[in-house]
């Protein structure tokens, strides 16, 4: 255990505490000369005395600042912005514990020396490390341009994609994906698809919480990524129009249109987008099968398989604000995903006896259409009650996501002659397979939270949550009977599988600010009553239990510069609606996956200590325990001379994570700003796998770096990449290092309402995945790669006439639709 509070430790050697007391807080709000948020715009706490910086802020997109840990002293605000005149506050004195200002709102006039139309162009930085979490600023960096969601979280501090499109964050699985507060309802390759279909163009900030509060559904092992999408408050009529042409193997193409009207008490918003997906999936598998460990090989599998992908997705966002009152706000939001989805595979499997000989190949193609619409309503509701800062918010929503998959699978089995080996018994050759896969799932929900101050620095929250969830997966499978010279039914692979799901939660989270100390204190508890069915195969189970989550959050202000933070959170993991359903999908017909219906949730304790310099500089030390992990398992199966290879889910052991992670930012000139991010960690599994013990630790590191230039007269640059070492992406898998580099640099054109960027993503073509199993019976090496190399041109025009640049904001309901899933996985 020595080695696992070593990095605690390491975490304390930081520069000594200052003797500087630090007691009280100051916020306010600043609008422009049309009475609109300013956004990003920068706020200086001076010291009255000699104009000395105290600290610094940048106004966020309702135009708000604050500044916390404020010593005593007199103090005054300065702003500033291009287009303005500064802007100065009345004098502010902090004394004595707990004081706290509020700054009259301050509204910027326009600068004498530019009456005329003026645009704002301050500059974001691409990472913002806090104390509670790590900011990044999408449209700071030009080589985000072009890209999916999915590729922004893969360069993210601390955030890798695996093999099966798992998102972890700090080597653990078990991340909650928030889409602008609310849950996506999506998991694992239904997740990555749908993140994937999402054109960055569309994203404002992701927010990264490795310790989210008891507010949070408990879900997820390592914590919550919050993706804001864009969204403009300004008055009047605001719209910016985005298309990306992008050149690799296969040409791919993106729109977005984003607009925003807002007139007196109505603000209207929404956006809707397009693009031509297309692209590859190269596989190469590896096998050698025994009858157990320390007996010879007698089998060899080496499976090439080349898939081709074809996406048309269309998405759109319809809102409405309506501003009945200063203290009532009511809303409404309708979107929708529709994507024409196809996945075409062939593949050869060589099959090998004990001494290497070429006994047999199979030869396979598939053909998986998978349309997919998802659509949603939301109703919501924020009230302000009385003066004093007490606030009531709810949340109504239902989602559905709706599929009608047809999968069409043919093998045909060779002797080293090629002669189509004759069929036997036990086995059908040749091998045709047809699956008509519809499946359908039904969300509601609703929440409702209150908030209330207490004393002069505290706040105190409650709400509650209920959910449903309706899954019914039907997979019909007929496989081609040559001597009945008809289709019948495959019952060893059709199955009707109906869950419901009910979720009810409950929370209570307390914070405050005590001199230097800052508490939150919280409890969450969530009762789960489930219930599944397989109709053909005549099986079912039911659940129903109460879990409590507790959260607790300690800082430690010292001064100005320097911030201490503790924390602890129990959470939960609980299984994707695709893994529990026994569906399997194809590869070939000697390799496939499935769900696993008796699977249970998994729990996780997380600790975290952390520092924190100037805002610049994050250490953090964390220490994880998960219990009943819920992790990718491969099993063997006989059929005849040759081996099925069956990957699916189950509970198979607990896990240890300990790891240091330190990211830092700040600019290093007037026109450069580097960040970057390294994650040094080790992990433990124990468990049992197929019957056979495993205990496997491996020590695995990942970093990211970015540097954003400002060269002047609207020109910017990027170069940025990331590396990921040799690290266990489970139990059983051990994936080989990966890595890639980008470089950018972008343009303002047409008076500054135009841009025009150019990305170059991984040029040498550097990110490709390998990783090898070994297992008593089973050994298996994995090689594939995909389009990853391109050439992205993105144009962007903004309409409207505003004196403030075109605001873009990326951004209920819980875990639930993360859970939905049902992809293929294709890049």
């Amino acid at each position: 255990m020595k080695q696992h509070f070593l990095l605690f430790t390491l975490v304390l050697m930081v520069p000594a505490l200052f003797a500087q007391s630090k007691t009280g807080k100051v916020s306010g709000t600043v609008k422009t000369a049309e009475s609109k948020m300013a956004e990003a715009v920068t706020v200086l706490l001076l010291k009255e005395k000699d104009s000395s910086i105290a600290k610094t802020a940048i106004t966020g997109t309702d135009g708000a600042y604050e500044f916390e840990h404020v010593a005593d002293g007199r103090y005054f605000v300065s702003i500033s912005s291009i287009g303005y005149a500064r802007a100065v506050s009345g004098p502010i004195e902090i004394s004595g514990a707990g004081t706290t200002v509020d700054v009259p709102l301050i509204q910027l006039t326009v600068s004498p020396k530019k009456l005329a139309e003026v645009t704002v162009s301050t500059q974001k930085p691409f990472i913002e490390n806090r104390i509670d979490k790590t900011i990044v600023n999408v449209e700071a960096s030009p080589t985000n341009t072009g890209l999916s969601a999915l590729e922004v979280l893969e360069k993210s501090p601390g955030i890798t994609i695996d093999n099966n499109d798992n998102i972890n964050l700090k080597g653990k699985q078990g991340v909650v994906i928030l889409i602008d507060g609310k849950p996506a309802y999506l998991s694992g390759k239904d997740l990555s698809n749908y993140l994937r279909n999402m054109p960055a163009n569309q994203l404002d900030q992701v927010e990264i919480m490795t310790q989210p509060s008891a507010k949070y559904d408990a879900s997820g092992n390592s914590g919550i990524i919050n993706i804001k999408t864009k969204k403009n408050r300004t008055n009047g009529f605001n719209a910016t129009i985005t298309t990306s042409e992008i050149f690799a193997n296969y040409f791919k193409n993106t729109n977005n249109v984003t607009f925003n009207w807002r007139k007196n008490k109505v603000n209207l918003f929404g956006n809707y987008g397009y693009s031509h997906w297309e692209g590859f999936n190269d596989i190469h598998i590896t096998q050698s099968f025994r009858s157990a460990a320390g007996q010879p090989f007698n089998r060899y599998n080496d499976q090439g398989t080349y898939g081709r992908f074809y996406g048309y997705p269309m998405d759109f966002k319809l809102g409405a604000d309506f501003f009945a009152s200063k203290s009532t706000t009511i809303g409404v939001v309708i979107n929708g995903l529709f994507d024409n989805r196809e996945f075409l595979t062939t593949g050869v499997a060589n099959i090998y006896d004990s001494l290497h000989h070429l006994a047999q190949y199979n030869s396979s193609t598939s053909d998986t259409k998978d349309p997919w619409s998802n659509g949603g309503i939301n109703l919501n509701l924020r009230q302000l009650i009385g003066s004093k800062g007490k606030e009531f918010n709810a949340d109504a929503d239902y989602i559905v996501y709706d599929t009608k998959g047809r999968q069409y699978s043919d093998n045909y089995l060779y002797d080293q002659n090629n002669i189509l080996v004759p069929s036997s018994t036990g086995f059908i050759n040749p091998y045709l397979l047809k699956g008509y896969l519809p499946a359908q799932i039904n969300i509601y929900s609703f929440k409702a939270d209150y908030s209330q101050p207490v004393g002069k620095a505290g706040k105190l929250e409650a709400g509650i949550k209920t959910s449903y969830v309706s899954t019914d997966n039907d997979a019909q499978y007929t496989a081609f009977d040559k001597g009945q010279n008809n289709w019948i039914t495959d019952s060893t692979r059709s199955n009707h599988f109906i869950y419901h799901e009910n979720i009810n939660a409950a929370y209570i989270n307390f914070n405050a600010q005590v001199k230097k100390w800052g508490i939150q204190l919280g409890l969450r508890a969530e009762q789960t009553v489930a219930d599944g069915k397989q109709s053909v195969m005549n099986s079912s189970f039911s659940k129903n239990y109460l879990q409590v989550f507790p959260t607790a959050y300690f800082s430690f202000a010292a001064n100005d510069n320097n911030t201490y933070g503790l924390s602890y959170g129990r959470r939960i993991e609980r299984p994707s609606y695709k893994d529990l359903n026994p569906f399997q999908y194809l590869l070939d017909r000697y390799t496939y996956e499935e769900g696993n219906p008796n699977l249970q949730p998994q729990f996780s304790h997380n600790i975290e200590l952390s520092y924190n310099y100037k805002g610049q500089l994050n250490i953090a030390a964390n220490y994880t325990i998960i219990t009943d992990i819920i992790n990718d398992v491969v099993k063997t199966i006989k059929d005849g001379d040759n081996y099925i290879t069956d990957q699916t889910k189950d509970n198979i052991a607990t896990s240890v994570n300990i790891g240091l992670a330190v990211s830092y930012n700040r600019p290093l000139t007037k026109w450069w700003t580097t960040n970057f991010f390294i994650d040094l960690y080790h992990n433990d599994y124990s468990g049992v796998v197929n019957g056979e013990r495993v205990d496997v630790g491996y020590n695995a590191f990942s970093g990211n770096i970015g540097n954003q230039f400002n060269f002047g007269k609207g020109w910017t640059g990027e170069l940025s990449g990331f590396y990921h070492s040799k690290d266990l992406v489970s139990s059983v898998i051990l994936a080989q290092p990966m890595g890639m580099f980008s470089l950018g640099a972008g343009k303002q054109v047409m008076k500054n309402k135009g841009s025009v960027r150019i990305n170059i993503r991984d040029p040498f073509y550097l990110m490709k995945f390998n990783g090898t199993t070994e297992l008593a019976q089973f050994t298996s090496n994995t090689q594939s790669r995909w389009d990853n190399r391109r050439f992205i041109v993105t144009f962007t025009y903004r309409l409207g006439k505003t004196l403030q640049q075109q605001q873009r904001k990326r951004g209920g309901t819980d875990d639930e639709q993360r859970r939905a899933n049902s992809g293929n996985g294709q890049q």
